[in-house]
């Protein structure tokens, strides 16, 4: 047993067949022995036709899922142009710049068409905005403008107006520049002939201070007739009315009081006093109504008195 164990073990091969060369698919060739692996039973190796099952190394059209490849309208942002694509620009919006157009037109128009052209360039993308917006614009800018114009046009239509006849010059009125001397050679007289004249054909002073309120009553409608056609508010021209009245108030004073020849005076108590005191009532009935209809039969009886009193103004102091 012992020299069994000491003798130098041979191994089971078969030296009558030499050993077979193999080379693996891949690697280093390596040798193997014929005999090992022991061959199993017939057609067992490896079973024909299962080494790869056919047509299942990558399931038919399962590489890439057909259609999720890029989702359709992620691929390429909206507004770029992928290359070598033609870029197409949206149509222009046509309310858009009819929306201008009628600004210019009929403004309240433009309004309407920008508002439904701004509402369908949001939906459909296309061109315009800009102008839309504009045409919003100018179309409320204009129509501002037009109703302010006509409340404008209003107002100066139902505005009462007048135009006071221009007063005249009395022809054979001496200018006050003139009478200052007749006056100055009446001091030097004397006071007898003073009195005589004052007694038969008044005194000079008298005809100058008559002469100078005329020429003031003159200046003062003339003021009038600029200011009531300058002015156009009802406390305006109150005021206008107001301060003529005051004028005609102090002419008829002067009048009053003026040393004139006795036939001379005649005339100014029946004839230009009571002319005078028409004018000063026609005044007092304009600022002093109530109504509309009382302001404008004021205004009407004034406009035929007061030319009246400036006439007899005229030809008294003449004569």
């Amino acid at each position: 047993m012992t020299q069994h164990l000491d003798r130098p073990v041979t191994p089971m091969i078969d030296t009558a067949v030499a050993p077979a060369a193999t080379t693996p698919v891949e690697g280093t060739p390596q040798v193997q022995n014929p005999g090992w692996p022991p061959p199993g039973p017939a057609g067992y190796g490896t079973p024909t036709g299962y080494g790869t099952p056919t047509g299942y190394g990558t399931p038919t059209g399962y590489g890439t899922p057909t259609g999720y490849g890029t989702p359709t309208g992620y691929g390429t942002p909206a507004g770029t142009v992928a290359p070598g694509a033609v870029a197409v620009e949206p149509p222009l919006n046509t309310l858009s710049w009819l929306s201008v157009v009628a600004a210019f037109v009929v403004s309240p128009v433009a309004i309407v068409l920008g508002a439904i052209s701004r509402r369908q360039i949001a939906r459909t993308g296309e061109r315009g905005r800009v102008l839309a917006t504009t045409g919003i614009a100018l179309g409320i800018v204009f129509t501002l403008m037009g109703i302010l114009s006509t409340i404008l046009v209003l107002s100066m239509v139902t505005t009462v107006t007048y135009t006071p006849a221009p007063a005249p010059v009395p022809a054979g009125a001496p200018s006050p520049a003139a009478a200052a001397p007749a006056a100055t050679d009446a001091g030097a007289t004397g006071s007898s002939a003073g009195s005589s004249a004052g007694s038969s054909t008044g005194s000079a002073t008298g005809q100058a201070d008559l002469l100078t309120a005329y020429l003031d009553l003159i200046g003062a409608n003339q003021t009038f007739d600029t200011n009531w056609q300058a002015h156009d508010t009802a406390a305006e021209l109150r005021a206008d009315i107001s301060e003529y009245r005051n004028a005609v108030s102090t002419f008829r004073d002067a009048v009053a009081a003026a040393d004139v020849p006795a036939e001379q005076r005649a005339r100014l108590d029946s004839q230009l006093l009571p002319a005078i005191d028409k004018v000063l009532a026609d005044c007092d009935g304009m600022l002093n109504a109530q109504t509309d209809a009382k302001v404008k039969a004021a205004a009407k009886a004034f406009d035929a008195d007061n030319p009246a009193m400036v006439q007899t103004a005229a030809d008294a102091i003449s004569s």
